[in-house]
């Protein structure tokens, strides 16, 4: 009789896969050659689990577990994206057909994609001038359709969230955070994203810590921990009793798969550890160029809801025109804006005047859902001049990028040729 042979191991991930990640990194052939050099000596082939579930080394389930603990929510969920957050997030509230959802004129056009992702309506609203939500604008804008309130936090400016809180509570509505841009930011000593009911933050590559693409739900209610958890997972799948009859109406429903990859969760973590770092660099640069900056008397810095909250990666000034703010950026001192031909040209999807397939209702499909659905009365009137105020706003502002690695030496250079040549464009 034969003997028995043991059966050998199979590992899906092996030194190739892991030399492919070292070269994401630029490091050098010299670099790649001795990392290889130590792997080789390694007793077996480096072995990974790449994904989150059945992993008892989950980097994904170790970073939600950092981020409750860095941020203080009771329930974090790591998805694929900052949209698929708050596509999640949307969801678990309820939000549906025939529901309004209320979200600011200025926002990447992602908070309202995702809006209609989730078969509701968008009801854009007014910032002021601190770029954010303006309450007042909301509270006009309420209806008996209304459900939800989505603040977004743009340019790491903190909004308004006392105010915008009480308008919930005061409506009944659910409050959904968008922190995509101000991942670490606080307003009055509080983190932003855990004023509302959801958070729900980007760590796409251009945000404030990125794992190139990936994003997080967070909030205080299980419930809705539960729902987003669902919805993110295809069917349901992650309750305490995975394979149980739903515990309660709206717990089993179908989903989509917005699951992080472990490799993500690797470098979610190792940014996590930087979030104080890069926030408190950046807001101490922010102040110093405000100290060290002389604005022209047409001119006024936009001030932040909270200035010590801020995260402070961009410096913005408000002119009292349009002609004036296109001469701070022909002064080509490092300011740029609309009024010279936009942020990123001409058709920028911060703004809401850009939202073609808004305006124009544009649908995957040609049922044209949700602006279409039975359940929808009253649709908003879209158009280019629907929130002029923002328009205004936007128009008359200019903006300059600051980064961690700044130093006060070059901020006071920095401010000194800003001086000279605002001097000369304001004389």
């Amino acid at each position: 009789m034969m003997a028995e042979v043991a059966r050998p191991a199979r590992y899906k991930y092996s030194t190739e896969e892991l030399m492919e990640m070292v070269d994401l990194f630029n490091v050098s052939a010299e670099g790649q050659k001795a990392i290889r050099e130590v792997l080789n000596r390694e007793a077996s082939v480096p072995n990974s689990m790449l994904f989150r579930y059945y992993n008892d080394r989950s980097k994904v389930v170790e970073l939600e577990k950092q981020f409750c603990r860095k941020i203080g929510s009771k329930y974090a969920l790591a998805v694929n994206s900052g949209t698929s957050a708050l596509i999640a997030a949307l969801v678990a509230a309820g939000v549906g057909p025939g529901d309004e959802v209320i979200v600011p004129a200025y926002t990447f056009f992602a908070s309202v994609s995702a809006i209609v992702v989730a078969k509701a309506i968008p009801v854009v609203t007014e910032i002021d001038e601190s770029l954010c939500l303006d309450p007042a604008a909301v509270e006009e804008n309420i209806t008996p359709r209304t459900k939800a309130i989505m603040v977004v936090h743009m340019q790491g400016h903190p909004a308004k969230m006392d105010a915008l809180k009480d308008i919930a509570k005061k409506h009944n509505l659910w409050l959904i955070e968008d922190v995509a841009q101000a991942c670490g930011g606080k307003y009055k000593g509080k983190y932003l994203g855990t004023w509302g009911d959801i958070g729900c933050t980007s760590f796409d590559a251009y945000k404030v810590i990125g794992t190139g693409e990936g994003g997080m739900v967070y909030t205080d209610n299980e419930w809705f921990y539960t729902r987003a958890q669902s919805y993110h997972d295809t069917a349901a799948c992650w309750r305490p009793d995975r394979y149980a009859s739903e515990r309660k109406e709206g717990e089993l429903f179908c989903g989509e798969n917005y699951r992080l990859s472990e490799m993500a969760g690797a470098v979610g973590l190792a940014q996590m550890r930087k979030l104080d770092w890069i926030n408190d660099s950046t807001r101490k640069i922010f102040h110093q160029l405000r100290d060290e900056i002389k604005l022209p008397a047409c001119a006024k810095w936009v001030e932040p809801n909270d200035s010590e909250g801020v995260c402070g990666y961009r410096l913005g000034i408000i002119f009292d025109t349009v002609e004036n703010a296109k001469k701070a950026i022909n002064a080509e001192a490092g300011f740029g804006g609309l009024a010279g031909g936009g942020m990123q040209g001409a058709r920028d999807w911060h703004f809401y005047w850009y939202w073609e397939h808004l305006m124009l209702q544009r649908t995957a499909t040609s049922e044209g859902c949700p602006f279409k659905c039975p359940h929808v009365k009253d649709l908003p009137k879209y158009s280019e001049d629907m929130c002029p105020r923002t328009k205004d706003i936007m128009m008359r502002t200019v903006f300059t990028s600051i980064e961690p690695t700044d130093t006060p030496e070059w901020a006071s250079s920095y401010a000194e040729n800003v001086n000279e040549k605002f001097q000369k464009a304001f004389k």
